[in-house]
């Protein structure tokens, strides 16, 4: 366990604690002043009827222990302005009776981790407490988001129990986040269901019940990758989402400055997924009139799925046809990327060469051999430009209990961009949440050096 000193330097060094004083609590204080009795007995009462539940779930007993948890890391979550950018929609959730606000999932996220800090600290109600940010917020809960902050506080126990290694309270806790989550229902509820089958896996792991296979690169690597052998699904998620967009069309124009004076370019991919960006690249460069492009070349490395590469490259290619564009495409196809080697690109003295990773430095870290290998082709190879994207959010701490928070927030974030833009029954939305399934089993299972 951290202690106190560890877990402030911990927030203080993502800045938890800089963006509360004064734009939230200006806004809220007077009105919270006002509600204060009225909010006082009922947030008491939900407390109190949370913290009953939670103790019932481990214990099978209406007994009330006392202290019910001692879990410093999750404080973290009482402060975290990088996921408090925004206010969500007000909308009528009981048919104009009464106005809720709506939360999102990271949103409901947070909440939980507040309830939960409030039973660990063995803190009921008080002036301090209504008078936080979440103090009084859950009196104004609608029926359903007080039911998904449960739900999610019941995961946080559980994750809580896996932390401490009490794997037979941690399965309790677990099985009600099976009989409460769906991976059909509301963006909590499908969460949940793919964290707590992780951290089953997990505890199966741990106790022999699933015995651990030798740890190989295509293994660490199907986090990512095995969302991208669903190409129908990563282009509807590409149509919908502005995300991407954002990170493809700066790539693009970083690349383009960088062999503005180039007769050729070569662009070494890492992990091309869909290669949608790359017809976008190929149709700027067709337009370029100033030092027009002789030549483009792109080169694609893969551990996984060689066909899917085969089918992306001849699109491309048809796509610079239809432009007259010179263009040629290259597959590596590499089961083990340690093997990978400064000899396996056939780069050209004229050519501008770019390295393209996109989210995919991260799946390296947990084979640093293979990270080394990359590392050291890459200075050899001298590239005019590297373009590196990767997700803000700590997925590689060393410590259990970091990473599963840091994990927790990207992935509710994900899946509430997609209860956004598709219906809960779209088959895409679906398959793409089976591959983040797929990469919070990867997050979750694996163990950091700060773990025993």
């Amino acid at each position: 366990m951290q202690d106190s000193t560890d877990i402030q330097n911990f927030c203080n060094n993502y800045g938890f604690y800089q963006e509360y004083a004064v734009n939230q609590q200006l806004q809220e204080m007077n009105k919270q002043q006002e509600e204060l009795n009225e909010h006082a007995a009922h947030s008491a009462g939900q407390l109190s009827r949370g913290k009953t539940k939670l103790n019932n779930l481990e214990t099978g007993s209406n007994v009330d222990e006392v202290p019910f948890l001692s879990l410093a890391p999750f404080e973290l979550l009482r402060n975290n302005p990088s996921r408090r950018r925004r206010r969500d929609k007000v909308r009528d959730v009981n048919g104009g009776a009464n106005m809720h606000q709506k939360l999102s999932a990271t949103q409901i996220m947070r909440l939980a981790g507040e309830r939960f800090i409030q039973f660990s600290s063995n803190k009921f109600i008080n002036i301090n407490n209504l008078l936080h940010p979440y103090g009084s917020a859950f009196s104004d809960l609608s029926p359903e988001d007080n039911q998904d902050v449960e739900l999610a506080q019941i995961l946080l126990a559980a994750a809580e129990k896996v932390f401490d290694q009490h794997y037979d309270r941690a399965r309790k806790f677990l099985s009600q986040c099976q009989l409460l989550a769906s991976k059909t229902g509301n963006p909590v509820q499908r969460a949940v269901f793919y964290f707590a089958q992780a951290l089953g896996e997990r505890i199966d792991r741990e106790t022999g019940k699933l015995m651990p296979k030798i740890c190989t690169e295509t293994d660490e690597l199907n986090s990512i990758c095995v969302a991208s052998r669903f190409h129908a699904s990563y282009v509807a998620l590409h149509q919908e989402v502005p995300f991407t967009h954002i990170v493809h069309f700066t790539g693009i124009q970083a690349i383009l400055e960088s062999v503005a004076m180039k007769p050729k370019v070569h662009l070494i991919d890492f992990l091309i997924r869909t290669g949608v960006q790359w017809a976008s690249l190929i149709q700027a460069a067709a337009e370029r009139k100033d030092n027009p492009i002789e030549h483009m070349k792109i080169t694609v490395i893969e551990s996984v799925n060689k066909e899917r590469v085969i089918e992306t490259g001849k699109s491309l290619e048809s796509f610079a046809n239809s432009l007259n564009f010179p263009f040629s495409f290259k597959i590596i196809f590499l089961p083990d990327r340690n093997q990978l080697t400064e000899d396996h690109f056939d780069i050209k003295p004229d050519e501008g060469l770019v390295i393209h990773a996109a989210f995919f430095l991260r799946a390296m870290i947990s084979i640093p051999n293979c990270l080394e290998t990359a590392m050291r082709v890459l200075r050899r190879l001298q590239p005019s430009l590297m373009v590196v994207s990767e997700v803000e959010a700590n997925l590689n701490s060393p410590l259990f209990v970091n990473r599963f928070i840091d994990t927790l927030f990207y992935y509710s974030a994900l899946f509430d961009c997609l209860e956004d833009v598709m219906k809960r029954d779209d088959q895409h939305r679906m398959t793409l949440e089976v591959s983040y399934g797929a990469g919070i089993r990867g997050v979750i299972r694996r163990k950091g050096s700060l773990e025993v």
